[in-house]
């Protein structure tokens, strides 16, 4: 929508043909905003059993979220270098309903991912349920064995390079989208 009103604007001649940064800065803003509400980027996670089930809640971008432990289906973990020089240290969790939620690595959500999740030596389907993904380096915050092969700065890195990719992969694209509507060309030369 913001791509097609940078559009008109240059098309008026309210804006200069090689003004594309309205589209631009959409595009920066909204890779993050859409991944964060995909997984389900929580506030602080509350840990409660009802009626027998284990559950995680926490408050999300759009709204508060509810993951049943008993029902994961996958786990991941994503790891990061902070702005101001700490660490990003997250689990992404995903269960059978279909809930997404990422939860901070903290001390009481660590317990309970190990409560439900299965040892490797359990049989896959133990419950008649396929058993839960975890990745190795899931398993090595949750302390289960396989664990991961890479350092941890390598996991940081890359996670590094994943945020700045959801800003720049979809500016980008906004980006060179406006130009062609516009008709500029994609290096900022007008007329071509």
């Amino acid at each position: 929508m913001t791509v097609l009103v940078d559009v008109i604007l240059i098309r008026a001649h309210v804006l200069k043909d090689t003004y594309t940064g309205i589209s631009t800065l959409t595009g920066a803003v909204a890779g993050p905003l859409l991944l964060g509400i995909h997984y389900g980027w929580a506030g602080r996670p509350s840990l409660m059993v009802r009626d027998g089930q284990h559950l995680v809640s926490a408050r999300t971008l759009t709204g508060v979220r509810t993951l049943n432990l008993d029902g994961l289906v996958s786990v991941r973990r994503f790891e990061t270098i902070q702005r101001t020089g700490g660490y990003v240290d997250e689990f992404h969790l995903y269960d059978r309903q279909g809930v997404r939620l990422t939860v901070t690595n903290e001390l009481a959500i660590n317990a309970a991912l190990r409560r439900a999740v299965p040892s490797p030596d359990a049989r896959p389907g133990h419950n008649g349920l396929a058993p839960v993904q975890v990745t190795r380096h899931a398993r090595t915050a949750l302390g289960m064995a396989p664990r991961s092969r890479l350092p941890r700065a390598m996991h940081r890195f890359w996670g590094l390079w994943m945020t700045v990719a959801t800003m720049a992969v979809p500016a980008l694209l906004s980006y060179v989208t406006a130009c062609v509507l516009a008709g500029t060309d994609v290096l900022g030369r007008p007329g071509h």
